[in-house]
């Protein structure tokens, strides 16, 4: 599995896709795959990829207030007091770290590109990219909140093409994100990668359409 990524400047405009931009990509998927045994998914990430973030930072909160017992046992507060204290601290704790905000401007928070990559790699597995029969399978990920662009393809599709194609992709949604056109950069991305498939990955009997054509949002 080989991944290729970079971010756009800016966030994109408006919504993130529409019923046209919808019915845009999905015409532009089923019209690469028409010329390929490989198979394209492209994802539509609109929420912050971060809850690995929040996980941990519940975990410490959870930590910390247990570690907090032994202060107030010193301070000679009965049991009760003592279980009070660790619920409090525990609740502004949790509301605190679970803040991106917060996060963000402690910078305790992970770099946003890495969250995005860490949720590519998780909407790979998920929609069963890697079970391809001939391991073919092309992921276009975009994280809009996290301005981030990814596309990973499987191990059949990176011994038959330069990882340059992917970069080519790339640059398609990024360029086009950053002048408000998302959808239009991502029907270009996908119409380079089903160009370059078709080239190295021609249409076999009984190998393609596994996978859906429409856009997955999240």
């Amino acid at each position: 599995m080989v991944t290729f990524s970079q971010a756009p400047a800016t966030e994109p405009r408006g919504p993130a896709l529409s019923a046209a931009d919808r019915a845009a990509i999905t015409n532009a998927v089923k019209a690469a795959e028409a010329g390929t045994c490989a198979e394209i998914v492209v994802v539509i990430a609109t929420d912050p990829c971060e809850e690995g973030d929040a996980t941990v930072a519940l975990v410490a909160a959870g930590f910390a207030a247990i570690g907090c017992a032994g202060p107030l046992w010193l301070l000679g507060l009965s049991l009760h007091a003592i279980v009070v204290g660790q619920a409090v601290a525990f609740g502004a704790l949790a509301a605190l770290g679970s803040s991106s905000r917060v996060r963000r401007a402690l910078r305790i928070d992970r770099l946003p590109s890495v969250a995005a990559h860490e949720a590519a790699e998780r909407a790979f597995d998920e929609l069963d990219l890697g079970r391809t029969k001939a391991r073919t399978g092309v992921l276009i990920h975009v994280a809009v909140a996290d301005r981030h662009v990814e596309v990973i393809a499987d191990e059949g599709v990176h011994a038959a093409l330069a990882p340059e194609t992917w970069s080519e992709c790339v640059a398609d949604v990024v360029r086009a994100a950053k002048a408000g056109r998302l959808a239009d950069g991502v029907v270009e991305a996908v119409r380079r990668c089903g160009a370059a498939l078709a080239e190295a990955l021609p249409p076999q009997p009984g190998l393609g359409d596994e996978l859906p054509d429409e856009p997955v949002t999240r």
